[in-house]
């Protein structure tokens, strides 16, 4: 035995685990198991403090600009210059921002309008304008940009000398354009997906926005200018209620909740649109009258589903300017006259007459005589007529 295991060849094998064991171990610890093993945190980043002032976000730059404007020391580091600013009165005040202190950019902007100083711009082109207008620190070859204004001259009561005053413009309003008011009731449908019309509650408020908007514009954009559009161009009132009325109809399927009209924009419509349209009519052709009633009746047919023109009058709009409307009417008031007798009972009939007769003959000592004289008459009619 001992000399066969001699000549017997040594065999070595290593020994490995078996794949369910290290299967199990990497998934129940091991590196990166599922329920455990070692996981390495991502270094968070540090958070930005919020910088309060205004004066921070600036770069030294413009920090240099506002002191020259303010007539300050402008060398030194950026937080040299950010601390004679803040401790400057007539600078600190546009360098806080919390809630309380300091200026926002509406009052900075009231401020300009004091000065008589223009309004468009960043915050920072403001304060830079009020510094240069207080100091007197416009540099050279620029200069201080103004409102539009008109020089009233008025003499001073105390020292009887002229004083001159900017007052600003009054900008006349644009006149509205089709293509602008078509554009203008397209987005104002399209907005349906900002997010404040998102909510339950938000999306009811919608449609009333767009009708309100579509109201607005035909009853004090058209109907109520100062222009005079329906008396001196009533072809050009036509034209933008036509614009807006279209409008509302091509993006009508837009709309999420296009059955809500809490302010009564559509009464608005239907008013606007039959002043504008009666204006209209006598300068119109066969085929405009045609093509007007066409846009009405369509947009008649996109919100009569909804019952949003229950209660308008847009369908006698519609005949009216085809022409039709006039004859009804006529018809109704023939009939109308005619149907009077018929419909008074035979006392009131017999008793209109000596109504008549009583009220003139109350006036003369003659009258109240032949009153007395035929009163038994009168009764006697009234009660043969009752009887009857």
């Amino acid at each position: 035995d001992n000399q066969q295991s001699k000549s017997l060849p040594i065999v070595t094998t290593a020994i490995y685990p078996p794949a369910s064991i290290s299967s199990m171990f990497g998934l129940y610890g091991g590196y990166g198991g599922l329920f455990g093993g070692i996981s390495r945190k991502k270094a968070s980043k540090p958070k930005k403090k919020k910088k309060e002032n205004w004066f921070e976000r600036l770069t030294v730059d413009q920090n240099k600009q506002l002191c020259k404007a303010a007539k300050l020391r402008h060398v030194g580091k950026k937080q040299d210059l950010i601390d004679r600013l803040t401790a400057d009165p007539q600078t600190s005040i546009y360098g806080f921002e919390m809630q309380y202190v300091g200026l926002n950019v509406e009052k900075i902007k009231t401020k300009c309008r004091e000065r008589s100083l223009q309004v468009s711009g960043t915050k920072f082109d403001l304060v830079l304008r009020i510094l240069h207008c207080d100091n007197g620190s416009t540099p050279a070859g620029t200069t201080l940009k103004r409102a539009a204004t008109d020089v009233v001259k008025t003499v001073d009561a105390t020292t009887g000398s002229v004083v001159e005053k900017h007052v600003p413009k009054k900008r006349k309003k644009a006149a509205p354009s089709a293509s602008r008011v078509y554009t203008r009731v397209q987005k104002k449908i399209e907005a349906v997906s900002q997010k404040k019309y998102q909510s339950h509650w938000g999306s009811k408020t919608h449609s009333t926005e767009v009708y309100g908007l579509v109201s607005d514009i035909l009853h004090n954009e058209v109907v109520q200018s100062d222009e005079g559009y329906l008396s001196n161009n009533p072809r050009f009132a036509l034209s933008i209620a036509e614009a807006a009325c279209t409008s509302l109809t091509d993006n009508f399927d837009t709309m999420c909740r296009r059955g809500y009209d809490d302010y009564g924009g559509w009464c608005t419509i239907d008013s606007s649109l039959r002043t504008i349209v009666e204006a209209a009519k006598p300068i119109l052709s066969e085929e405009e009258k045609e093509g007007t009633a066409e846009w009405i009746e369509a947009m008649y047919n996109e919100a009569e589903p909804y019952g949003l023109v229950d209660g308008t009058d847009l369908m006698r709009t519609i005949e009216f300017i085809r022409g039709s409307d006039d004859e009804q009417k006529s018809d109704e008031n023939e009939t109308e006259a005619g149907a009077v007798d018929d419909r008074k009972p035979a006392a009131a009939v017999a008793s209109a007459a000596p109504t008549k007769a009583v009220a003139s003959a109350l006036h003369t000592k003659a009258g109240a005589e032949t009153l007395e004289k035929n009163s038994h008459v009168v009764k006697e009619n009234v009660v043969n007529s009752s009887m009857m």
